[in-house]
C-alpha cells in the first residue's frame, strides 16, 4: 500500500486525486491547503481521513510513504525539500521551481537522499508524444535538423475559460506580483518539456518575450499588477546540432488549447499534434513518402499516466525519466529564456 498525501487543493489538486484513487493500492491518507475551509471540503469529497494547515505539521505526524505538491509555484521548493527530508517519494506540479536555482536544490537533495521523484509534466499522459518520442529516439527521422513547437491559447482575446478582467484564475496569471512567470513559466514548460522529449535536449537559445498593453487604466486590476510576460519566441540550438523554434502566446485567436511539435530529420519526419488527437502522431518515412509529403497516421495504444508512473517508480524504488533532475533541465530552458530576454541575446544552457 502506497500512503500518500496531498499538499495544496485547489483546481489541479483534483485532477491529482481523482487518478490516484484509480490506483490499486494507493490510498489517500492526508490533505494540506492553507486555507482551512478548502482543505476540509476536499478531505470530505475524496474521503481524507486528514487535514491540516500547515505541511509541516502534516509531514511531521507521519504515516506517509509520498506526497503530491499541488501548491502556487512558489511554494514547491520548500514544500518538496520539506517530504525529501522525510525521506518521503515527491510528485510536483510543473514547474518543478520558480528559478535554478531552487530547481538544482530539489534535484540534489533528492539525489542525495536517494528519494523517488516525479514533476507532473501532465502532457505526457499524451500516449502519441510518448510513442512519437520513442520512435525519434529509435532514428526514425534520422539525424534531427529542426524542431517546430507550439502551445497556443487565447483567452486573452476570447472568453470561452472566462473573462480575464473578472476571474481570479485567469487575472493572477498575469501579474509577476502573484507569482506569476508569464505565459513562460505557465505553458512555456509544457511546450519546452515535449520539444525536447522528442528532439533532444536544448544547448542555447534566443528568446523573445513581450507584455502587450491590454487597455486597462493603469495596467491594473485591483491587487493584480498586468506585467508578466503574454508571448514567447524562442530560437533553439539542439545538442545534436539542429536548431528550430518554440514559441507559446495567449493572444492565438482560434486556439483553444493547442500543442503541437513537429520534428525534420534527414530521413523522415514526425508530428505530434494534441489539439488533433492524444493517441496518435504522424510520419513522414521513407523516399517515396518524403518525396510525395505523404503523412501517415500512427495509432497508439494507451501509456500509464504521471500518476502511475510515480506509483510504479515508489514500487520498483526509481524514479522514472520525468524526475526532478528532468524538472531542473527544463528549469534551465526557462531561465535561460528569462536572461535572453533581458540582455537580448543567446544564452547557453546547461543543466
Amino acid at each position: 500500500m502506497v500512503r500518500l498525501g496531498i499538499i495544496g487543493t485547489g483546481g489541479m489538486a483534483n485532477d491529482h486525486a481523482r487518478r490516484f484513487r484509480k490506483l490499486r493500492g494507493v490510498k489517500l491518507v492526508a490533505c494540506c491547503d492553507i486555507r482551512e475551509e478548502r482543505a476540509k471540503a476536499y478531505a470530505g469529497t475524496y474521503d481524507i481521513p486528514r487535514w491540516y494547515t500547515d505541511y509541516v505539521t502534516m509531514l511531521g505526524d507521519g504515516g506517509l510513504d509520498a506526497v503530491s505538491v499541488v501548491t502556487v509555484d512558489a511554494a514547491h521548493a520548500a514544500v518538496s525539500l520539506a517530504a525529501i527530508e522525510q525521506g518521503l517519494a515527491v510528485l510536483c506540479e510543473k514547474p518543478l521551481a520558480t528559478n535554478l536555482a531552487d530547481a538544482r536544490r530539489m534535484r540534489d537533495a533528492a539525489a542525495k537522499k536517494g528519494v523517488v521523484t516525479q514533476v507532473n509534466f501532465s502532457y505526457r499522459n499524451a500516449s502519441g508524444a510518448q510513442a512519437a518520442a520513442a520512435w525519434v529516439a529509435s532514428g526514425g527521422v534520422g539525424r534531427v535538423m529542426h524542431v517546430e513547437a507550439s502551445y497556443l491559447q487565447s483567452w486573452l482575446s476570447q472568453d470561452t475559460w472566462g473573462d480575464w478582467r473578472t476571474k481570479d484564475a485567469l487575472t493572477w496569471r498575469l501579474s509577476t506580483r502573484h507569482g506569476s512567470a508569464g505565459v513562460l513559466g505557465d505553458i512555456g514548460c509544457h511546450i519546452y518539456d515535449l520539444a525536447t522529449l522528442l528532439a533532444g535536449d536544448i544547448s542555447a537559445l534566443a528568446c523573445e518575450m513581450k507584455t502587450f498593453d491590454k487597455g486597462i487604466a493603469g495596467n491594473r486590476i485591483g491587487p493584480y499588477v498586468l506585467d508578466a510576460n503574454d508571448s514567447f519566441v524562442s530560437t533553439v540550438e539542439l545538442s545534436g546540432g539542429g536548431i528550430g523554434t518554440v514559441h507559446a502566446t495567449r493572444w492565438a485567436t482560434g486556439h483553444h488549447n493547442s500543442l503541437r511539435v513537429r520534428v525534420y530529420g534527414d530521413e523522415g519526419a514526425v508530428m505530434v499534434d494534441l489539439d488533433r488527437a492524444n493517441d496518435r502522431y504522424w510520419v513522414v518515412r521513407g523516399r517515396q513518402a518524403m518525396r510525395k509529403a505523404d503523412w501517415k497516421e500512427v495509432r497508439c495504444r494507451p501509456t500509464p499516466s504521471q500518476q502511475e508512473r510515480f506509483v510504479k517508480a515508489i514500487r520498483v524504488g526509481k524514479s522514472d525519466a520525468c524526475d526532478f533532475a528532468r524538472g531542473a533541465r527544463v528549469q534551465t530552458y526557462l531561465d535561460g529564456s528569462l536572461r535572453s530576454a533581458r540582455m537580448r541575446r543567446a544564452v547557453r544552457v546547461k543543466a
